[in-house]
């Protein structure tokens, strides 16, 4: 911004003044203040001003410098750990279904004891015995009782069974074993299941194996 005429010769009046007045207090002293020492001490104090602002910089630069590789750094490790905990959350997930469709198949195996057992009908001669024939019944209980709270356990895990008894074939999750020939039954319609199939929260854990309807 320029300085009009008026107000340019109106500071060098008041420096010639200041300077005046310096030379007249200084008189007869060994320190007389000139306008050429005033410039050189200037001059000093700029560079000194310049360099510090230099100095200013490179200290904001090598700090921000420093933050940028403490941001990369931090969004490293961020993907690290997020990284780790998919692994983690991978190594859990299968570990858990490997365990779920064991427990599955322990199922399977009491439920064909229990059907067995509620099916069995003792012969003539076994009626004879009425202690074998409690031993019998108190199997089947035994066995019925067991297959409730392995269901209860698996509720807990979030697994249940599909519900395919009168449902359309879905090979998303039933896959036909057999066919039968039922009439008045819709062709493709299940019919019976030959093995159960189970949800694990909204994924499919096992598919069914069902019996379906065939038109002849």
């Amino acid at each position: 911004m320029s300085l009009d005429p008026d107000e340019k010769e109106r500071l060098v009046e008041e420096f010639r003044a200041f300077m005046e007045t310096c030379e007249e207090s200084d008189e007869g002293g060994d320190n007389v203040i000139d306008l050429h020492t005033l410039l050189a001490e200037m001059a000093v104090l700029k560079n000194e001003i310049r360099l510090e602002s230099r100095q200013f910089k490179s200290m904001l630069e090598e700090m921000r410098n420093f933050g940028d590789a403490l941001r990369e750094q931090n969004e490293r490790l961020n993907r690290d750990l997020d990284l780790a905990r998919e692994q983690v959350a991978a190594v859990r997930q299968k570990a858990e279904r490997g365990l779920l469709l064991d427990m599955l198949d322990l199922r399977d195996r009491l439920q064909a004891g229990a059907d067995v057992a509620a099916t069995h009908r003792p012969s003539f001669f076994a009626r004879l015995a009425p202690g074998e024939t409690r031993f019998a019944g108190s199997l089947g209980q035994g066995l019925t009782l067991t297959l409730q709270r392995l269901d209860d356990a698996l509720a807990g895990y979030r697994v249940r069974p599909l519900e395919v008894i009168g449902q359309p074939l879905d090979p998303r999750t039933m896959r036909a074993v057999g066919a039968e020939t039922v009439a008045g039954k819709p062709d493709g319609a299940v019919l019976r299941e030959a093995r159960r199939g189970f949800f694990h929260g909204g994924e499919l854990l096992r598919a069914a194996e069902v019996i379906v309807n065939k038109k002849g």
